[in-house]
């Protein structure tokens, strides 16, 4: 024999919202316009000056990059709950860890770039969709006075991104001063040919 053990409930508190006529409402919205005017604009003391310069159509804009911040957090919090799911496979718990940790450590560059306003990843974008080109800002050269390039930076000393071919091309010349400057003027054979025409 069970005993029916009865409960009391609480009487649940509901806020009461004060009736107020259309002029003073109104009244209000323009008291709350007044006062946003008389707020002081966000200082951003740990953003980086240059960054804060830039429009905010550029694409590494403080705007821009807080979006991508906001939406790799969100990515991250999504795949951290499929690493936890209980009905996921061994595979794609893993996938989503690796995807995680990766969508973490670009949320690192996101926030590297705002406080010291250099880019020090390799893609950018939402989704590290686009291919960040590198820029040389001091030059680096080798004994004989050749400078040391690499594929996909930008030389300001030619304007241009260098590029495979040019790569090619410049191996091609190097060889080539090699080849003359270690190499003496000598007969092909052990004959002088002194004729008269």
């Amino acid at each position: 024999m069970t005993k029916k053990v009865k409960i009391e409930r609480k009487p649940m508190k509901v806020k009461r919202t004060r009736k107020i006529s259309e002029e003073q409402r109104e009244a209000l919205r323009e008291r709350m316009k007044e006062m946003r005017k008389k707020r002081k604009p966000a200082e951003y003391k740990n953003v980086n000056a240059r960054v804060l310069a830039l429009p905010d159509d550029d694409t590494f804009s403080f705007k821009n990059v807080k979006g991508w911040i906001k939406h790799n957090k969100e990515m991250v919090a999504t795949l951290s709950k499929q690493e936890r799911g209980m009905h996921v496979g061994e595979k794609e718990r893993r996938v989503a860890e690796i995807e995680s940790k990766s969508r973490k450590a670009y949320i690192r560059y996101c926030e590297h770039y705002l406080k010291i306003g250099d880019w020090i990843g390799v893609f950018s974008g939402k989704n590290e969709e686009h291919k960040v080109i590198m820029r040389c800002v001091a030059m680096a050269y080798y004994p004989d006075g050749t400078p040391k390039r690499s594929v996909g930076v930008f030389y300001p000393d030619t304007g241009v991104v260098w590029t495979n071919e040019m790569e090619l091309e410049g191996e091609v010349i190097e060889t080539i001063n090699h080849h003359r400057s270690t190499t003496k003027t000598a007969a092909l054979t052990d004959k002088q040919f002194i004729g008269e025409v």
